[in-house]
């Protein structure tokens, strides 16, 4: 990890300026999610959330610093509160910088991000943290268990968001920068050879299958290692639930291109995806928007399309790797909202800021996973508890 601690020292004539919150009642608490693609705020007070889009994937890419989005994190850290109906300054807030920010932590200057990260903290009074994979899977299992309750039958679920993708369970979780725009960079640059996040991706060619498994073979083997094999899972996202699965369907009841014992109404099988993408990997995007046409409804939003096939490369891999044979499906619109609510560590670490960031500059993404009562009790004067 780089990292120099002079730039942290530096910090703190910002911190001793951010608005104090030690008055505040513990009973009333805030958190932010800030995603890929933007910020949501939920409280304890009430069941209300508020949300605000910035596009953080596409601060970060061109030049891997979180620089262009500062300005308008910090109005969203001010505003999107009150729009959630919570009282300026009535709530305690922490804050989880998700895929963007562990991109601008781990590849670029660390230095800078931590400056911004005491930036954002002096003008709002909130801790925002750079959140661990494992981590967010189980921040986003929480919050599928809260909306899906009995429907959530497995143990672990698949979220594909748009920088990440995490399988977690309740204490178990492992992640990897694929979300579905993160993904399609990869497989633009890798496998179509073009520099353009956004390529068009289809046709992917029939090698794609083949390719997909030697650029992922890394990770796919991290996945395997962590969270061991057979598990299984529930997909609770967008790309999966509302793209693939009645993509899969489709396929299987109207054109018979998929085994229709291979998929239902809850899920399908991983032979199902393999069908599907020999049958759609030759075309491109206009021959799938007439394969997958029907006069009753949209078999799915036109605007998933361009990624369907790569999406479909993506889950199938997983599932190949951790040798799980059949997929649940059910959506869940959540947020890390409720995750970081209840996450004893960033509580703990939101009375140790300032050490937080400095053992940022130290351990990198980790230093959210350490105690901040033995981190910090030497620098702060106090006896380690334990």
């Amino acid at each position: 990890m780089r990292g120099h601690l002079w730039v942290v020292g530096g910090l703190m004539g910002w911190l001793v300026l951010a608005i104090p919150v030690d008055g505040l009642a513990e009973a009333c608490r805030m958190g932010f999610d800030v995603g890929s693609s933007g910020i949501r705020v939920g409280s304890t007070v009430n069941d209300a959330q508020a949300k605000v889009a910035i596009d953080y994937l596409g601060d970060v890419w061109p030049d891997q610093e979180i620089n262009q989005t500062v300005e308008a994190t910090i109005e969203a850290l001010r505003t999107l509160p009150g729009n959630a109906g919570v009282l300026s300054g009535e709530c305690r807030g922490v804050a989880g910088g998700y895929s963007a920010w562990r991109l601008a932590l781990q590849n670029g200057d660390p230095q800078r991000l931590i400056a911004t990260l005491g930036q954002i903290h002096a003008q709002t009074g909130v801790p925002l943290f750079v959140i661990p994979q494992d981590v967010e899977g189980i921040h986003g299992h929480r919050a599928a268990s809260n909306v899906l309750g009995a429907q959530l039958r497995t143990p672990f679920i698949l979220d594909l968001g748009g920088g990440s993708v995490q399988i977690a369970s309740t204490s178990l979780g492992w992640g990897a920068d694929l979300g579905q725009k993160s993904w399609r960079k990869l497989f633009c640059a890798r496998i179509k050879q073009s520099p353009d996040p956004n390529c068009a991706p289809n046709p992917v060619g029939v090698a794609a299958r083949a390719e997909t498994g030697r650029v992922l073979a890394t990770r796919l083997a991290a996945a395997r290692q962590r969270l061991g094999s057979g598990i299984r899972m529930t997909a609770i996202s967008a790309p999966v639930v509302k793209t693939i699965h009645p993509v899969l369907r489709h396929l299987a009841l109207v054109h018979g291109l998929v085994p229709s014992d291979s998929v239902d109404e809850h899920g399908f099988q991983r032979v199902a995806l393999t069908a599907a993408v020999e049958q759609l990997a030759p075309l491109d995007d206009a021959a799938l928007t007439t394969l997958l046409a029907d006069p009753q409804k949209p078999v799915c939003e036109a605007r998933f399309l361009p990624a369907l096939v790569t999406d479909m490369l993506l889950v199938e891999a997983l599932m190949t790797a951790l040798e799980v044979e059949r997929m649940e499906v059910a959506y869940a619109s959540t947020s890390n909202v409720s995750g970081l609510l209840a996450d004893p560590q960033a509580r703990a670490w939101a009375d140790h800021y300032p050490c937080y960031l400095r053992k940022l500059a130290e351990m990198g993404v980790d230093a959210y996973h350490a105690d901040p009562a033995v981190s910090c009790a030497v620098e702060e004067g106090h006896q380690p508890t334990r």
